[in-house]
């Protein structure tokens, strides 16, 4: 039986081992983690009003996401799962690279705490729905300082 978890790990692990210094590196790494969320999946990310849907936006929302960092980094630091759902405070990590936010790369290591809540197909072995949340305003003061 799997859990509501493990699909989201499984894409923490592929994000903390896949280099991600080149166009190429980041094409393969959404490449991978589009295989962990079903076809018809959405994804909130509060920082924005966008709504990303199906696989083709989530490509490009992984690009736009790991895009002005390398050496990206997903620590869960707490987890709670219930029935097809998972909550996660993580860490999120990662040296500033390219273009974010209208500043560029500083070469600066940033941090910053998220909290990601995952609904899962009924079998848990892909997401179907992820709202992500997290503090833009801190990872500019970190990329600005």
């Amino acid at each position: 039986m799997h859990s509501p978890r493990d699909p989201m790990l499984k894409e923490f692990q592929l994000i903390n081992e896949s280099p991600t210094k080149t166009k190429e590196d980041l094409n393969a790494l959404a490449d991978k983690i589009c295989e962990l969320f079903t076809d018809d999946c959405i994804l909130e990310d509060t920082s924005t009003t966008h709504v990303v849907h199906g696989l083709d936006e989530l490509h490009g929302y992984c690009q736009e996401l790991f895009g002005p960092f390398s050496d990206v980094r997903i620590e869960p630091k707490e987890i709670i799962d219930a029935h097809d759902v998972s909550v996660m405070m993580i860490t999120i990590s990662g040296t500033h690279t390219g273009e974010l936010y209208g500043h560029a790369a500083t070469g600066n290591r940033v941090s910053w705490p998220a909290v990601a809540v995952y609904r899962c197909n009924p079998e848990c072995t892909k997401v179907r729905h992820e709202t992500l949340a997290y503090d833009t305003g801190f990872i500019i003061s970190q990329v600005a300082g």
